[in-house]
């Protein structure tokens, strides 16, 4: 498992992300804190570890993002095309937090949200 963090000033919620790629079991990106135009490379960065080599499937876990700007979506947008570029399933698990920014935005149908 690794760990990559970031922060910027006067940051609510500090930014952490890690990777976890358990045999026979999807792999799994897990964030928390807030996704915008600092972290968001973060979230990149684990998106990358997470599927190389190629996983059949990828869960990225978001229950715990507190915000997320338009940087942020814009990133999770990028994700979801690159996983099908790579062939892979991808499901993202939202905060309520993001559900709603998605819902506001059009992009909870687009993003391939799950509850678990």
């Amino acid at each position: 498992m690794a760990m990559t963090t970031g922060s910027g000033p006067g940051r609510e919620a500090p930014f952490s992300v890690t990777t976890a790629r358990p045999d026979r079991a999807p792999a799994v990106v897990t964030a928390s804190g807030e996704i915008d135009q600092v972290t968001s490379e973060h979230l990149q960065a684990a998106f990358d570890q997470a599927v190389e080599p190629s996983p059949p499937s990828l869960l990225i876990d978001l229950r715990r993002v507190v915000f997320c700007d338009s940087t942020g979506l814009s990133t999770l947008i990028g994700l979801r095309g690159r996983a099908i570029t790579l062939g892979l399933q991808l499901q993202i698990v939202p905060s309520s937090t993001l559900l709603r920014l998605a819902e506001r935005t059009g992009l909870s149908t687009f993003l391939p949200f799950t509850d678990s």
